[in-house]
């Protein structure tokens, strides 16, 4: 990869390798989505552009503006037993909007699938740009 264009992406991504749970993540995204993004006829592909977008600015340009920066570090601020509530709320929250039949559960579900492909497309690039996986790579430089 040039290296003009390596250093533009550098920007979105943290000043650290990849670790081996985010690689492990990444596998898990790409095993969930696979049967959903290889029969595109059940996919509502706007619903899915909608939620690949959407995780596509929030995880490069929007997690660096101050605005992201800030949600960052006050999710990082309230501890553990915080960000567990918040995830278990926003669980908690999407259960009952498909419960009740507020948005069609088939709608979610594919918004859903397009921002684990987002994320997953984050995590490979990430991963190349880096040029390896924490640990890996300096198991290697070491050996030699």
């Amino acid at each position: 990869m040039p290296s003009n264009i390596q250093t533009r992406l550098s920007a979105f991504f943290p000043d650290r390798q990849p670790t081996w749970t985010e690689v492990i993540i990444g596998v898990l995204i790409g095993i969930d989505i696979g049967p959903d993004v290889l029969a595109p006829a059940s996919l509502s592909w706007p619903a899915a552009v909608t939620g690949f977008l959407a995780f596509s600015v929030a995880l490069g340009p929007g997690a660096r503006s101050s605005f992201g920066r800030q949600i960052g570090q006050r999710f990082r601020s309230i501890g553990v037993t915080g960000r567990v509530a918040v995830i278990v709320l926003f669980a908690v929250t999407v259960g009952v909007v498909t419960r009740f039949d507020m948005v069609p559960s088939a709608l979610i579900a594919d918004v859903a699938t397009g921002g684990l492909l987002a994320t997953l497309l984050y995590l490979v690039t990430y991963l190349i740009c880096a040029g390896g996986v924490s640990g890996l790579t300096s198991n290697r430089k070491n050996s030699e």
